[in-house]
């Protein structure tokens, strides 16, 4: 007997050598490829747990509690997601937006930790990336870009998928409104957020606590100088 769910066991997949063997990259880089889908999948799917192990490791998980949170938490790390800001639902026409952005003073050099999801489906688009980024404009650094977990609902006749073989880019009928719509959601965000630094505890040393009868005594010794 097992748990409930969904078990992938890959075995001897590349046992017949076929020809697409030689122009896999090393280990390394080819394990961090599947760690990104399965991270996408777990952050579209906060209701569906998510365990992935390698080479006998635990190197991610998820609880299905069916909070965002949670994937957010396992994706973007403690410190990261301690400095994100929540970006309540917000409704423009027929779209919806919603997720997690870090504070402003939390940015990172590259937009590697930027994700967007449109009806679930993991993309990536440089409209929403300006979009994201003009709500920050004259919040961050020059040359730092914002971390995010970003959804976006909309009719299925507003988006075009097949614009793209991986399905990983798409093309919306109405630009403007995806972009005010993101935008929008994310200045309203960080308007209300206070920006303040959320710094990890460090050991500090305790003071010394000084007597007051040595009070009296270095007074003395002023006083008679």
């Amino acid at each position: 007997a097992r748990g409930r769910g969904t078990t992938i066991t890959v075995n001897d997949l590349f046992y017949n050598t076929p020809a697409r063997m030689k122009f896999l990259k090393k280990d390394f880089t080819e394990a961090g490829y599947v760690t990104d889908v399965v991270e996408h999948a777990a952050l579209s799917h906060p209701e569906i747990a998510f365990t992935l192990v390698r080479d006998g490791k635990q190197i991610f998980a998820t609880a299905g509690d069916n909070k965002l949170i949670t994937p957010v938490f396992s994706v973007f790390g403690r410190e990261a997601t301690a400095n994100m800001v929540e970006v309540p639902a917000f409704q423009r026409d027929s779209l919806r937006a919603w997720g997690y952005i870090t504070k402003p003073h939390y940015c990172r050099p590259n937009r590697s930790m930027q994700h967007f999801f449109v009806n679930g489906r993991y993309i990536k688009s440089r409209l929403l990336q300006a979009a994201v980024e003009e709500a920050y404009r004259n919040r961050m650094i020059t040359g730092k870009y914002p971390s995010c977990a970003l959804f976006l609902e909309m009719p299925l006749n507003l988006v075009d998928v097949n614009v793209h073989p991986a399905k990983t880019e798409v093309k919306f009928a109405q630009e403007k409104i995806v972009f005010e719509t993101i935008y929008i959601a994310c200045k309203n965000a960080l308007e209300k957020n206070d920006n303040i630094p959320v710094m990890q505890p460090t050991a500090t040393q305790t003071p010394k606590v000084i007597r007051e009868d040595h009070i009296t005594q270095e007074q003395q010794k002023i006083e008679n100088i």
